[in-house]
């Protein structure tokens, strides 16, 4: 188990939180007529283009007690094609889809951890700066529980190779296993109205904890003793997400989650 920062102080990792909005006004692109396995249901559109504002306030990286406002106003297609899937899901706006068979799947999960300068957070004062961060891997689903209501309980297993990136040149930097458990909940017939509830559990091995909490022996100062991270539990994660449409061409996404 882990709950100790760069800086040599423990934290505990439920105290974090962070917040996460999106508006989208969408605009409809081309009908998968032709493309019926395109998709999970025939009323949606193959792809579709969208204007959004993003905004995230949250821990600068897993444990830090910094935090950071991101603003990011912006186009972004939704796709729904048979393998790639872009925009659907507020947790994940990426996911490659493998395989479907009744309430078991397969997909491809990404996520990502932007970079940190280090001179924005003291305990890392002098230290590398954190570089853009790349998580990809399989991730199987099983569907677990679910009712005419609209109710489904679902269980994800991701596990996740991490790839640092400073220019083009990627590092690894280890695996990561997070265990999902959601509820979501459709509130209208066509499932474009969902909201969902979440716990995700996050175990790491040595090599990822040491890219975020590392301390070398020649950045090893007084107030910041030399460290060296080992494998474990990271942090538990609760979440809650929301979509509604609002017309045609106008919805609103939301989320918000305590780490």
């Amino acid at each position: 188990m882990l709950a100790r920062g760069a800086g040599g102080r423990s934290r505990w990792l439920l105290c974090l939180g962070s917040l996460s909005v999106a508006l989208t006004l969408g605009s409809g692109g081309a009908r998968a007529t032709e493309h019926t396995e395109a998709k999970a249901d025939n009323t949606e559109p193959l792809w579709e283009w969208s204007l959004a504002g993003f905004t995230r306030y949250g821990a600068e990286y897993p444990g830090a007690s910094e935090n950071d406002l991101d603003v990011i106003p912006l186009p972004f297609p939704r796709y729904r094609g048979r393998f790639l899937r872009i925009g659907e899901e507020t947790d994940n706006p990426l996911r490659g889809r493998l395989l479907r068979r009744g309430t078991l799947k397969l997909d491809v999960d990404f996520d990502i951890n932007f970079g940190v300068d280090s001179e924005d957070v003291p305990e890392r004062l002098g230290m590398p700066d954190l570089d853009f961060l790349l998580e990809v891997g399989p991730e199987l689903g099983l569907g677990l529980w679910s009712n005419p209501a609209g109710w489904e309980l679902l269980l994800n297993l991701p596990l996740r190779a991490a790839f640092s990136f400073d220019g083009l040149s990627p590092g690894y930097e280890g695996l990561v296993v997070a265990p999902e458990l959601r509820l979501n909940k459709s509130l209208s017939s066509t499932r474009s109205d969902e909201i969902s509830f979440r716990v995700t559990s996050t175990f790491a091995n040595d090599g990822y904890m040491n890219y975020f909490y590392e301390v070398p022996t020649e950045f090893a100062s007084v107030t910041r003793p030399a460290f060296d991270a080992s494998g474990g539990y990271l942090s538990t994660e609760l979440g809650i997400t929301g979509r509604k449409q609002l017309g045609e061409r106008y919805e609103i996404v939301g989320g918000v989650k305590l780490e």
